[in-house]
Parts: C-alpha cells; sequence; structure tokens
C-alpha cells in the first residue's frame, strides 16, 4: 500500500514533465520496485530535514553565544574575540589558566575555533572558551559555565566575584535593541575577532589620556591582520550601545583604510580635526575649568563656543634639549576674530609675567613682530617654553601655538574639506612615546611596540536621524614589529 502511495504522489511529477515512453518506463520500474522508491524519497527528504536541523542548530548555538555575551558584557569592562590557530604558540592566558600541559592538549585540539579574553574592573583576565572544549579542563580551572560558554578565572575567590557581578546585572542582560548596535557588537564577538568595551575599560587602558578620547567611551570594532599591519573598523560613542536603536555596518573595509596623507618624520603625534570640542569638549564643558577660563583669561562663553566649533592641527614634536622631552603645536583658524584673541593673548600676558615669566626684547624684523615668546625670568640660558604668532596676514589670521616649545613659523594646518566629513584624522609613533615615557594607561602591547599608527573618526551618518547623532566611525591600523 505504502509503494502505491507512492507512485501517485510521483505520478503527477512525471506525468507533467515526461514522455509518454518515459512515463510508462518510470511508472512500470516504481510498481515493480515500490521499496526502493520509498527508500529513494525517504533519504532524499530525511538529507533536506537533516540539512535543516544542521543549520538550525548552528544558528541556535550561536544565539546561546550571544546571549551569554550579552551577559558577560555587563559583568566585564572589555571582551575581545580571537581565532585559535593549532600551529601558533599557546597563548600565555591559557597555560596561567588552564596549566602548560592541557593548555597544550587542548590548544591542539581545537582546530581554529573562537575564544576570548574578558577583562574585569579590577585588572584581572579571564579566559573565555566554548563549553563543547573545556568542559573537563573547566571543572579543575575554576571554570564557571554560562550557557555554551565556559568562563576561567585564576581561583575560586575570582569565580564568585564573577558570578555575584553576572547575578548583579542578570535582569539587564536582556535590555537591549533587537537588531541595534549591541546586538551587532555581540554578534561579531560570535563570529569573527573583534573587542567590546566599555566607559570603564577606556578610562583604564587610556589613563590620563582618558579626557581627550570620550566620543569613544563605549565601542566595538572588527579586526583583522593583513602581513604586519594590524587593522580595525568599527562604532564609537559617548554614550552606552546597549540601548541603541541604530542599525549600523561596523565594518567598512577599504584599500587605504585612512585618509591620513603621508606621516610626518620630525612628529611623534599628529591630529588634525574639524572642531576641536572632538577632543577638548570634555574638559571645555567642565566648570572648574569654564570658570578660571573666563574670570582669569576673559575667554566667555560665547568665545569657548568658537574655539570648541574651530578646526585645528596639532601634532607633538620631540625636543633633544631643553627643559621637556617634547613640545605642543597647535594651529587654530581665527577669521573674522583676532581682536577677540588678541584681548585674550594679552590678559595671558600678563597672567605669565606675574607667574615669573619674561620675553624676549622685541624685534626690528616685520616677519616676527607678530610673535610673542616666553622663557622663564630666572633661566640664564633664556630657553624658550612657549609662545604664539600669528600667521596668514589679515584676510585668513591663523594663530600658532607653542607649548614648551616655539610656536610653528609655517602654516601646517590641514584642510579637511576634501576628506568627505573627516571630522579627526591622528597620525602616531606609539614605540617612541612609549619609549619616552610619554603614552600614559595601560595600553596593549601591540601598540606599544607599533612603529606607525593610523586613524580616522567620522560620523557615523552625518546626515541621519537624531538617534544616530553622536555615534562615530573608527577606521584604522598599526604596523606591527618583525618580532
Amino acid at each position: 500500500m505504502s509503494g502505491e502511495i507512492v507512485v501517485a504522489g510521483v505520478h503527477h511529477v512525471v506525468v507533467a514533465e515526461s514522455s509518454p515512453f518515459e512515463r510508462q518506463f518510470i511508472l512500470t520500474g516504481l510498481k515493480a520496485f515500490p521499496a526502493t522508491a520509498l527508500g529513494i524519497l525517504l533519504l532524499i527528504f530525511g538529507s533536506i530535514i537533516g540539512l535543516g536541523t544542521t543549520t538550525s542548530r548552528k544558528l541556535s548555538n550561536r544565539d546561546s553565544t550571544v546571549r551569554s555575551l550579552a551577559r558577560l558584557a555587563d559583568a566585564f569592562i572589555l571582551i575581545q574575540s580571537f581565532q585559535g590557530d593549532p600551529r601558533r604558540p599557546v597563548p600565555s592566558l591559557w597555560n596561567a589558566r588552564l596549566g602548560v600541559k592541557p593548555a597544550g592538549d587542548l590548544w591542539k585540539r581545537q582546530g581554529g575555533m573562537l575564544w576570548w579574553q574578558a577583562w574585569s574592573l579590577d585588572g584581572e583576565a579571564y579566559l573565555i572558551l566554548p563549553a563543547t572544549l573545556a568542559q573537563t579542563q573547566a571543572q579543575h580551572s575554576f571554570g564557571q559555565r554560562l550557557g555554551n560558554l565556559v568562563v576561567i578565572g585564576t581561583d575560586q575567590l575570582h569565580r564568585e566575584q564573577l558570578m555575584q557581578r553576572i547575578d548583579t546585572v542578570k535582569p539587564q542582560s536582556e535590555a537591549f535593541a533587537e537588531g541595534g548596535l549591541f546586538q551587532s557588537c555581540l554578534n561579531s564577538l560570535s563570529l569573527r575577532p573583534s573587542v567590546y568595551w566599555s566607559a570603564d575599560a577606556l578610562a583604564s587602558v587610556s589613563g590620563t589620556l582618558a579626557p581627550l578620547l570620550q566620543q569613544g567611551r563605549e565601542g566595538c570594532m572588527q579586526l583583522r591582520l593583513q602581513g604586519r599591519t594590524l587593522q580595525w573598523s568599527g562604532v564609537i560613542g559617548q554614550r552606552p550601545l546597549r540601548t541603541n536603536p541604530v542599525k549600523a555596518q561596523l565594518v567598512r573595509w577599504n584599500r587605504s583604510n585612512v585618509e591620513a596623507g603621508p606621516a610626518e618624520q620630525s612628529s611623534l603625534l599628529r591630529v588634525d580635526g574639524s572642531a576641536l570640542q572632538l577632543i577638548f569638549g570634555t574638559l571645555l564643558s567642565r566648570q572648574i575649568i569654564q570658570v578660571p577660563l573666563e574670570q582669569n583669561y576673559g575667554i566667555s562663553e560665547v568665545l569657548r563656543s568658537r574655539i570648541s566649533a574651530s578646526p585645528f592641527s596639532l601634532r607633538l614634536v620631540p625636543r633633544p634639549t631643553g627643559l621637556y622631552r617634547a613640545g605642543l603645536q597647535l594651529q587654530i583658524p581665527v577669521p573674522n576674530d583676532q581682536a577677540s584673541w588678541m584681548k585674550v593673548l594679552s590678559t595671558v600676558s600678563d597672567r605669565l609675567k606675574s607667574r615669573g615669566f619674561a620675553s624676549p626684547q622685541p624685534s626690528a624684523d616685520p616677519n616676527v613682530q607678530e610673535q610673542q615668546l616666553w622663557f622663564k625670568a630666572d633661566d640664564p640660558k633664556k630657553t624658550i617654553i612657549g609662545g604664539w604668532r600669528w600667521l596668514g596676514g589679515k584676510g585668513q589670521p591663523l594663530l600658532s601655538i607653542g607649548f614648551g616649545i616655539k610656536p610653528e613659523e609655517k602654516r601646517f594646518l590641514r584642510d579637511l574639506g576634501a576628506s568627505k566629513a573627516a571630522s579627526l584624522i591622528v597620525q602616531a609613533d606609539p614605540s617612541t612615546l612609549a619609549t619616552m615615557d610619554l603614552l600614559s594607561g595601560r595600553w596593549p602591547k601591540p601598540m606599544t611596540k607599533a612603529s606607525t599608527m593610523t586613524f580616522q573618526v567620522k560620523p557615523l551618518d552625518a546626515s541621519g536621524p537624531t538617534t544616530s547623532r553622536g555615534l562615530w566611525r573608527l577606521q584604522g591600523q598599526l604596523t606591527l614589529p618583525q618580532s
């Protein structure tokens, strides 16, 4: 009976698409071997069902990983995913958390799976592995299972602290906008090398530089290694990404990656921006900064707003001799506002004189009459430690300022108009900055060892809805050392 049902079902297919002879041949064969026909059909349908089940299982596993990462993102300040490679040495964190022999055996078996490293607020690093890979090892390594992930700390105390943090934030772990930026970050962490950080992580990593980096208090990026070049692309913002409903593609790789232009060999750091508020906005918004600026230097709220909105170029230049190891040079255009600045600079001059600074005798050279330099009055060498000068003439006045160094005599202000709404471009020599002890914070070793680093920050969508404002696309790259 079952064979007849199968034949009847197939009949509707073969009648429409076969010749009379072919139809007769196929139906005769199926009637002669009904069990074979049924087996073939069951095999085909079984394969389709099996494929769908496998795909569904993979999606379910990934969803479980994303949910677990959502809970961990509340408990940790930074999470980074890595692509395993058994051909490379065992990571030191694996050895430290699992033991050298178990870590080596597990590293050989992992076969290129993703694994994660997470940092807590106290600086403790945790190893996170897929549960299918690390069930046995985790039991002996203070591991804690969360969904299909296992989180491994150093000892029982850190394991208990982890669970306390997770239990505290558990009600919040599901509260993120479906399809929004935070979910994009989690999906990226579950699929490929990526990193997600919170405001606490930024403060911990950047140290005293944190107030200048507030545009990227929270963010996530995808990473890729091209030879000795480490590249990144992602989204940053001042507010938490969790509740932001904006949908955005994290990655936009391009050939040059960053439109930074030729690097300056003489600069340790160069920053070009469309508005000073991108790096000094947080400082200028604080009352403790605003009050002395207004009371002591006459920089009113109106002038502060103009300063904040002004484009700029800034560079850090090494000094082989003198009181400082490096000097900071800044150039900003002040069209139609030179008189206000002259008044402010006059007040600054009075303050400097009252604090024991002096200026060289005025020069008769008309090229330097617009220049004001300063040195410590008790310094017999009269080493210049700063000053300012006007460039560009009356039509387009440009204020060139030096801190710890003479102001630059030539224009280096970069016009960002051709950079397609580039808001900030940074070029740096991190290894030299670190050697000179000018790079504070707990930056990762690849960065402190890099010979060059460039990145740019652009509005995520300058013409988009208000919900996307305050979000920025960050792209960059650094050159890793040979070793």
